[in-house]
């Protein structure tokens, strides 16, 4: 399985489940806790905050940070709850902003009752998705068959035009975001487990479903196109989940990540403001986000100049035409020291390594076998500055 990153999510949604038979359940929304923004106007770039968020949104971070500040990639995200906690008054180790999807409203109470204060702001469009192992035949499901999978009403593939063989449903630990997004859709009904201890992230989930040719799980939709991995991405009510439906409003789950400050967080507040403008947008698109007004993921090209961001995926991208295989695992080395050593004292201001092959040793632990260090001054173009074979 091909993965990236390990990182964990949140998100909460509203839905109602008619408990009448014979009432049309109704689809799937999930109106934003607050009023959707308009775009801002140009303005001067923000100076950089203390950042936190769920890990659907690591990436989006990686390309703030790289836009902001000219500094690698390496950021550090809390377990989303964690993230939260960080905005109460008087924490030892404070943030100025949050970057997630939604919390449950009793959550948000209960910040609110020790003291904090919040901004919330829809800043990017993000889709809850289901899964599939790649070799099921089903492509489709309506929002109520999967409802009847995870209540134990459907229990065989055949029962929806797939194979004959019991559904395997995972599901997530229960302080996850995708979790919580999962109960809320349910609308209540209890959600059935396939084992007693579920995937304790959205990279389990992932591995869980990958190696189950029975399974059907889920995740965020965003990070998990980040994966590079083989499931299927099932479509719902007949539309399939893409950058485009999300950006048209037409996959049925569509959810919306959202900034959280303090009222009175002059760092929050600027970091916010100019995320939703147009360069601001454009950082979030580059990183592989619908941004709120629409703006889509880059699909191809390299970005230079005034606007370059410096995405992970544009990265990927420009070692991809550069000739280099991107092999099981395309991971960044964050340790500082470590990467001036590959450098090979070709290092410029801002320097990014990557491992970019791995070899499974004899015990099943994969080990790094190449690297390739990256060199960009901020405006300027990437330059391969080093690669080789791991010391």
């Amino acid at each position: 399985m091909q993965m990236k990153k390990t990182m964990t999510v949140i998100i909460t949604l509203i839905l109602l489940l008619s408990a009448c038979g014979g009432t049309p359940s109704p689809s799937f929304s999930e109106p934003s806790i607050v009023p959707l923004p308009s775009k801002n106007p140009e303005q001067p770039l923000p100076e950089y905050p203390v950042i936190d968020g769920s890990s659907s949104t690591a990436y989006m971070h990686m390309a703030i940070r790289s836009y902001l500040t000219d500094e690698r990639f390496s950021i550090t995200h809390s377990q989303t709850y964690a993230a939260l906690e960080r905005l109460i008054p008087g924490h030892d180790d404070p943030a100025d902003v949050v970057l997630a999807v939604k919390y449950y409203d009793e959550t948000l109470q209960d910040v609110k009752d020790r003291g904090a204060d919040l901004i919330i702001t829809p800043i990017a469009k993000e889709g809850f998705v289901f899964l599939l192992h790649k070799d099921n035949p089903v492509k489709s499901l309506t929002q109520q068959q999967i409802r009847d999978i995870y209540a134990g009403k459907i229990t065989n593939w055949k029962e929806v035009g797939g194979k004959n063989a019991d559904i395997v449903p995972f599901q997530r630990n229960w302080f996850s975001g995708s979790q919580t997004a999962m109960e809320d859709f349910m609308g209540g009904v209890p959600v059935i487990a396939a084992e007693e201890t579920p995937p304790w992230s959205m990279s389990m989930m992932l591995e869980s479903v990958y190696t189950n040719p029975n399974a059907i799980g889920y995740n965020m939709y965003s990070w998990t196109m980040d994966q590079n991995t083989d499931v299927k991405v099932l479509a719902v009510d007949g539309i399939p989940l893409s950058d485009k439906t999300l950006a048209d409003g037409s996959y049925p789950l569509l959810i919306y990540t959202y900034s959280y400050y303090n009222n009175g967080n002059e760092k929050g507040k600027a970091l916010t403001d100019w995320l939703l403008t147009d360069a601001g947008q454009k950082v979030i698109a580059s990183a592989g986000y619908v941004g709120i007004f629409g703006e889509m993921p880059f699909e191809s090209g390299i970005y230079y100049g005034e606007d370059d961001t410096a995405p992970y995926r544009v990265i990927e991208e420009h070692l991809t035409k550069n000739g280099y295989e991107l092999y099981f695992l395309f991971e960044q080395i964050n340790d500082q020291e470590q990467i001036e050593a590959l450098s090979g004292g070709k290092a410029k201001d801002i320097t990014v390594a990557y491992v970019i092959e791995f070899d499974l040793d004899k015990n099943g632990y994969y080990t790094q076998k190449k690297f390739v260090v990256i060199s960009r001054v901020k405006g300027g173009e990437f330059e391969i500055v080093n690669e080789g074979e791991w010391p």
